[in-house]
């Protein structure tokens, strides 16, 4: 005996589930490969924490990093915040930067190459007891004579 199915039933598409669930993964794959995700967001202080501005003033009026140098001078070391004078006192560091007081930018320790460990330590200490937190080593370029005569005006 042989069943023939109903003329209604034989035109009703079949819709095949397992076609549709491996085209989404695809799809899914597709897009999780293709697409770009933002950085990291940077630290932001919000509330009453925030650093208020100068009325007037932008973000972008102040600098990204303050660059510390420390230079050997003799068996000491000298230490210069941004373009003041170069002193061999810590305490002028610290004295400098807490009178800034913005611990959200980058205090960046320039050191001489010559310098001990010791001496690069007692730098750091210096910015450490103050407001500033964020806190990178790095070290000063060496000098070459073609930037000597730049700097000299040659």
């Amino acid at each position: 005996m042989k069943f023939l199915a109903h003329p209604d039933e034989r035109s009703k598409p079949a819709f095949e589930m397992t076609a549709m669930v491996d085209m989404v993964f695809i799809l899914l794959a597709f897009f999780v490969m293709a697409s770009q995700f933002d950085p990291a967001e940077r630290d932001v202080v919000a509330g009453p924490a925030a650093v208020t501005l100068a009325q007037g003033a932008t973000a972008q009026d102040c600098p990204s990093d303050i660059p510390v140098r420390i230079r050997r001078a003799g068996d000491g070391m000298t230490v210069a915040v941004g373009q003041t004078a170069p002193t061999s006192d810590l305490s002028v560091l610290s004295a400098k930067l807490s009178e800034i007081n913005m611990p959200e930018i980058t205090v960046r320790i320039l050191a001489d190459p010559e310098l001990t460990v010791a001496q690069v330590a007692a730098a750091l200490d210096a910015v450490l007891v103050t407001p500033m937190k964020k806190v990178s080593i790095g070290k000063l370029p060496i000098a070459t004579v073609s930037t000597l005569a730049r700097t000299e005006g040659r």
